[in-house]
């Protein structure tokens, strides 16, 4: 007789496969969590570089949209303006102070060549070649000093109690009353726009409708150079004009994630309109060390190939004053040539 015995289930008791589940998921979980930190350091780098990339475009962004309404307003009336607002999470903005001083001088007349030096915080000296100066006036934004001497082959010292630290402007004048020279001396402040970068801080400074451009541990570069215009007339005579631009920060620097600027025109003050001789003019700037040299040599490149190449008769744009370094200043047209002259002060006042 067969006996049948009944066969055991193979079958996992539900307590071991729940475990088993459970152990199963927790090594996925591991899997996954592995893999995504391995995914994630190798795009930390990149999504490190999209951010610097993100904040310098907005940086970028604020310069352009700041600037260009500058411009707009710079050479208006005095009390035009207008209010923008200019986003800025990722950027601060913050004035700089006295960053470039301006000289400027020129010959009103081919009958007399001037010399106007700055001796000290009150006194100026006048010296007139052909001795046809007797009048001075002395204009600051507080007021002004004329004075009168007499025709001399030596130099005429002026004294005076104005503040003339930051701006000047000095006109020589004759017995009728011509004007035979004016120089003037402009201290300009700007604007910075400071962003946070992996790398440190990336800073972008608007001086004088100029942009110049640094990343910490690198020097000053300048992205655009100040807008002087220069080219010759149908008559062979040079043009140049100018706009020296000061942006004053007026109370407090307007703050925030969407900031409200109002920007307005102070009034432009016209130094040259017309013909002038002996045009010299230096820029001298506190933003870096890096930034005077730089100047010089984007303003003298033509100059100095010239130069190499022995053609300096043919050259008619920008070339050193005096010494060739340009320390004595810069000059156009060789400096003795009659040129057609146009510079002016705009002063930008930017309140919250």
């Amino acid at each position: 007789m067969i006996v049948l015995t009944p066969m055991r289930s193979k079958r996992m008791p539900e307590e071991e496969l729940a475990v088993s589940e459970v152990i199963g998921v927790v090594m996925l979980l591991a899997t996954v969590i592995t893999m995504m930190g391995g995914v994630f350091v190798f795009l930390t780098p990149y999504v490190a570089d999209f951010q610097d990339n993100t904040a310098w475009t907005n940086a970028n962004g604020i310069a352009e949209r700041i600037d260009g309404r500058i411009d707009v307003v710079a050479g208006a009336s005095a009390d035009t303006g207008l209010r923008t607002t200019v986003p800025s999470v990722t950027s601060s903005i913050v004035p700089i102070p006295n960053v470039e001083v301006w000289m400027v001088a020129a010959d009103l007349t081919a009958t007399d060549s001037i010399t106007v030096t700055y001796i000290n915080q009150t006194m100026f000296s006048i010296f007139s070649y052909n001795e046809s100066a007797t009048n001075a006036t002395v204009w600051t934004q507080e007021g002004e000093q004329s004075f009168s001497f007499e025709s001399s082959n030596e130099e005429v010292f002026i004294e005076h109690d104005l503040n003339v630290r930051e701006i000047y402007i000095v006109t020589v004048r004759d017995d009728n009353g011509i004007e035979l020279h004016r120089q003037a001396k402009i201290t300009i402040s700007g604007l910075l726009i400071k962003t946070k970068v992996q790398s440190g801080e990336h800073t972008i400074a608007l001086v004088n409708d100029a942009r110049y451009d640094k990343f910490s541990n690198e020097p000053w570069s300048i992205a655009s150079a100040p807008n002087m215009k220069i080219d010759e007339l149908f008559d062979g005579t040079m043009r140049a004009s100018l706009s020296i631009r000061d942006v004053s920060i007026i109370g407090s620097v307007p703050t925030g994630r969407n900031p409200v600027y109002d920007i307005s025109s102070a009034g432009p003050i016209g130094l040259f309109s017309g013909d002038a001789w002996n045009f010299r003019f230096s820029l001298d700037s506190e933003l870096g060390p890096t930034i005077n040299p730089q100047m010089n040599e984007a303003w003298l490149t033509d100059y100095n190939l010239q130069r190499a190449s022995d053609t300096l008769d043919q050259h008619r744009g920008i070339s050193p004053w005096l010494r060739a370094s340009g320390s004595d200043g810069l000059t156009i047209d060789g400096g003795y040539n009659m040129i057609d002259l146009e510079i002016d002060i705009q002063l930008v006042e930017v309140r919250e």
